[in-house]
C-alpha cells in the first residue's frame, strides 16, 4: 500500500505542525511537509509525519488531541518498540 503524498490536511494535523514549528517531537529534527520534498517514497515512508500519543493509549492515555504530537514514521516506530 503507498503512502499519501500529503500528510492528513486536518485542522489539528495543522495546530500541532504550528504548535512544534515541524519539527519531530521525539528528534527536534525537520519533518517534510510532502513527498515533493523527499528523494525517495522509501525515504517518505520512514521521515513523514505521524501522529504520536505522548502516553500509549495501551497505558490509559486518552485519544485527545493534549495527549497528540507529531513524529517522524520512523521515530514513532523506535519509541513503539521501547
Amino acid at each position: 500500500m503507498s503512502q499519501s503524498f500529503l500528510p492528513p490536511d486536518t485542522p489539528q494535523f495543522r495546530r500541532l505542525w504550528e504548535a512544534q514549528e515541524g519539527l519531530c517531537a521525539l528528534c527536534g529534527k525537520p519533518m517534510p511537509a510532502s513527498r515533493a520534498e523527499m528523494d525517495h517514497a522509501t525515504l517518505w515512508k520512514k521521515w513523514r509525519p505521524t501522529y504520536d500519543h505522548i502516553i500509549a493509549l495501551a497505558r490509559g492515555g486518552p485519544d485527545h488531541e493534549s495527549n497528540l504530537q507529531l513524529a517522524h514514521a520512523l521515530c514513532n516506530k523506535r519509541k513503539g518498540m521501547g
